[in-house]
């Protein structure tokens, strides 16, 4: 109704502008009347020709919405694909219209899934569609789930070394991020004292997943430490430097900083301990491989003892 309204009124106001643009315009060309007084004309003229325009283009979608509507039916709604092919537009060009259509209001209760694949015209259609698509990705996920149970079933010993690895790769990266973290908080920090413990703890963070890295079977030690043990240390720190910018802290500030640097102490204590026990086991098992080799040598007769032995023989 708009676009005819304003194609019936632009076409009227252009005869009438048109006619007093060519008046005035001949009555300039005999000196009758200034060319100026053809500038109101001739902007209405303008003006007149843009509501044509305007009005061509909201009928020309119209009729184009109208088209979307037969290619819907009864079924309600319409692939994008299809009715690109059977307007002769691209399915871009369907998708941008369908939008702005859906902007105008045209279509009140229309939809676009999300990929822009199908248009619903109803509420109804699009509930459906999001309960099919609900479905779908349901068993879709369940299918996925059993192929990958499957294919661990199959092949069990890789899947785990790639969650493995998954996994390391994981801490090493979040481990590196709280010493990033925690270099730049020791830059904000002026105490020597306090920079020295940051500093130990910096280099003791690096051996700790430096050793993981190279034996990924110590990652069960490593679990506390990521959950708990490094967030509150990084916390305190960062309390830490906040205290450490106050120009007169008072005495509980003091106290606070005191006890962090205390408990900063214990945490260093702790990580030496942890990074102990990361090599631990490879102590036993060199201990192991040395007596081992010590009693083949000696049931060999290749011991220094044996050598005396034969030479004073």
């Amino acid at each position: 109704m708009s676009g005819t309204l304003c194609t019936v009124f632009g076409g009227i106001g252009l005869g009438f502008s048109g006619l007093g643009l060519l008046v005035q315009l001949l009555l300039a060309a005999f000196q009758a009347a200034s060319l100026s007084a053809a500038i109101l004309p001739g902007v209405l003229s303008l003006v007149f020709l843009e509501m044509i325009s305007y009005g061509n283009g909201q009928r020309r979608r119209l009729k184009r919405a109208e088209k979307y509507l037969e290619l819907c039916g009864t079924k309600m709604y319409g692939v994008i694909n299809e009715m690109a092919r059977y307007t002769g537009k691209s399915v871009r060009y369907v998708r941008r219209d369908l939008r702005k259509m859906l902007k105008a209001g045209m279509f009140p209760d229309g939809h676009l899934d999300d990929k822009e694949t199908c248009f619903m015209l109803n509420n109804v259609i699009y509930r459906q569609y999001l309960e099919t698509e609900k479905a779908y990705l349901e068993q879709k996920k369940s299918s996925e789930q059993e192929k990958k149970q499957n294919t661990a079933d199959t092949d069990t010993q890789d899947t785990e070394q790639s969650r493995r690895e998954q996994e390391l790769h994981s801490m090493v990266a979040e481990g590196m991020e709280y010493i990033r973290h925690l270099r730049d908080l020791n830059d904000r920090i002026e105490g020597e004292a306090i920079s020295e413990k940051l500093y130990r703890l910096e280099n003791l963070l690096k051996e700790i997943f430096d050793r993981v890295q190279e034996h990924p079977e110590q990652m069960h030690r490593m679990h506390k430490l990521m959950d708990y043990y490094l967030p509150t240390m990084l916390k305190l720190v960062e309390q830490y430097a906040e205290f450490d910018e106050i120009s007169s802290p008072g005495d509980d500030i003091l106290d606070a900083k005191k006890e962090i640097e205390k408990t900063l102490d214990m945490i260093n204590q702790a990580f030496v301990t942890l990074l102990n026990n990361l090599f631990r086991d490879a102590a036993f098992d060199a201990s192991a491989d040395a007596q081992v080799l010590q009693t083949m040598l000696a049931k060999e007769g290749l011991t220094e003892s044996d050598f005396v032995r034969e030479k004073s023989v």
